[in-house]
Order: C-alpha cells, then sequence, then structure tokens
C-alpha cells in the first residue's frame, strides 16, 4: 500500500471499451501513481460490478452511458452520463446494453466506408486483429490504426481531421444508435442506487446557454435525488472548469474529477477526496431520508 496515496479520477476506460489497458493494468497503473480512488468506466458495460480494494485502492464500478438527448431547436445530441455504484451493480441495469454492439457494428461500417471513399485504407477486420483484447471496437482504435498507418500524425489529429465530431467527415452516431433518453437513463441510475454523473459538458457542440439547459435539465431529471457533473475534466483548462464549478453550485450538482483515461501514457486526474466523500455521503443520506 502507498501511503502516500491521494486522489480521485472518476472516468476511466478499459479494454472492456476502447482503452488500451486492462482492468487490473488500470489498477496497477493507478497504484503506480498513487491515486487513492478510482471508477471504471467503460462504455455501456460494466467491466466491475462490484467495489474492489488493490493495494489500498478503492476501485469503484461504474460505466460511461451513451443517451440520446434532444435540444430546443430539435438537434439530436449524443449525452454522456457517468452513472456510479459504490456498493454495486444490480442486475437489472446490465439489460440496458444488451442491442448496442450490432448498433456500434453499423456506426464503424459506416465511419470506416466514409474513410474508404476518402482514400483511407481500413476495415473492420483489420481493427479486430489489431485489437483482439478489445471488448469493445471504437473510433479511438479507428485512430490508432490512422496514425499507425501514417494518415495521422496523432490521436488527436486523427479525431480533429478525420473522424472527430468536429471534423468535416463526422459520422453523427445518433443515425445508428438508438440510445435510451437522458431523463430515462438518469432516472434509471437514480432508482437503482447509482449515481449520475454528467460528463464533460462542453463536448457536445453547445452554445452556452444551451449548455445551461442541458443542465438544467439533467437536474430535473434527478427529481432532487443526489448528482454531479464533470468539473475537473482533463481536458478543460482553468477557465472552463472556473464556469463548471459555478454552473454545479448554482444547479446544486457535485463536481467531479475525470481525466477518460483510453492509454497507459494518458495521465490520471487527481481531484480533491472530498469530492468523493461528498458523493457518498449525499447517497447515504438519501437513502435514510427514503
Amino acid at each position: 500500500m502507498n501511503e502516500q496515496a491521494f486522489g480521485i479520477d472518476l472516468h476511466i476506460h478499459t479494454t472492456s471499451s476502447d482503452g488500451t489497458r486492462t482492468v487490473a493494468e488500470t489498477m496497477q497503473d493507478a497504484s503506480y501513481w498513487g491515486l487513492k480512488h478510482i471508477a471504471v468506466t467503460d462504455h455501456n458495460q460494466f467491466a466491475l460490478t462490484e467495489p474492489v480494494c488493490f493495494h489500498g485502492l478503492e476501485v469503484i464500478p461504474g460505466a460511461e452511458f451513451s443517451t440520446a438527448y434532444r435540444t430546443e431547436t430539435g438537434r439530436l445530441v449524443e449525452i454522456h452520463v457517468i452513472g456510479l455504484f459504490f456498493d454495486g451493480v444490480p442486475e437489472n441495469i446490465h439489460a440496458i446494453f444488451k442491442k448496442i454492439p450490432m448498433q456500434r457494428k453499423q456506426y464503424l461500417d459506416a465511419i470506416i466506408t466514409k474513410l474508404n471513399h476518402l482514400g483511407i485504407s481500413i476495415s473492420y477486420e483489420e481493427l479486430c486483429n489489431v485489437f483482439p483484447d478489445s471488448n469493445q471496437i471504437g473510433r479511438r482504435h479507428v485512430a490508432e490504426i490512422l496514425v499507425k498507418k501514417q494518415y495521422a500524425d496523432s490521436i488527436t489529429d486523427a479525431f480533429d481531421r478525420l473522424i472527430g465530431n468536429r471534423s468535416p467527415y463526422w459520422v453523427d452516431s445518433t443515425k445508428y444508435m438508438k440510445y435510451m433518453s437522458l431523463e430515462k437513463c438518469v432516472r434509471t441510475i437514480c432508482e437503482n442506487g447509482g449515481f449520475p454523473i454528467l460528463a464533460h459538458p462542453y463536448h457536445y457542440h453547445c452554445t452556452a446557454d444551451e449548455v445551461l439547459k442541458l443542465v438544467r435539465d439533467f437536474k430535473s431529471f434527478t427529481n432532487d435525488y443526489p448528482a454531479g457533473i464533470e468539473v475537473y475534466y482533463s481536458k478543460y483548462d482553468e477557465i472552463r472548469r472556473r464556469e463548471l464549478l459555478s454552473i454545479a453550485e448554482k444547479f446544486q450538482l457535485y463536481p467531479s474529477a475525470a481525466s477518460d483515461r483510453h492509454a497507459q501514457k494518458d495521465k490520471f486526474e487527481r481531484g480533491e477526496e472530498i469530492l468523493l466523500e461528498n458523493m457518498k455521503n449525499a447517497c447515504k443520506s438519501w437513502n435514510i431520508k427514503e
């Protein structure tokens, strides 16, 4: 046990989705870097269903739920929600993800077809061969192949120019992935004893007013059940973090710390432990009240 361990990181991916480190390797990495608490939150599935203690490191089971949300202008947006389950994942939650694998394959085929039309040689079979240990091939894997085959200089470059949400060749996932509504997702997490956290609020091509509306709606869907928002997010600078902290205070949401880590080279976030304590205490107080 690292007696100097401190800090939390509540948004991490493994090979159970589109990360490159297994759950065991991720725990080893977090322990090596002296984290005290982490959450494993793979896309639309649970790599862990029960809390784990690894050499003094607390590992919380969770998932990053993809949801559908319609803005006031009628635009359908894919919104992500982190669901943490401090006491373990109820069995009925797993049914939410049953139809997603087939839809994801159709979505990836559309991305690959668009890349092929650009003269980029890549196939789904190639992705599966290169990443045999991944349970969920995704865009990051596509980006890694693009870098490996020198179609892009880096993962960031691959997303910016070819496959990311701001790329001119972006493929809208909502045309292929039929996710549950944001409202239903939040309510389901709350009803099953989980803790919902709105992930990376500035990632959805929303205006400032749309972000506020999104957060307001997210909060309303909880029916005052405790919930959070990612404030200390690895890709957000101090200005963004201060803005989000103000938003969290306005809507009475608990600030979370998140790296969105996918690879060994990605740094962990190291949020203050009081943030996690506040979340857990809020859940306990709610359950006692109920």
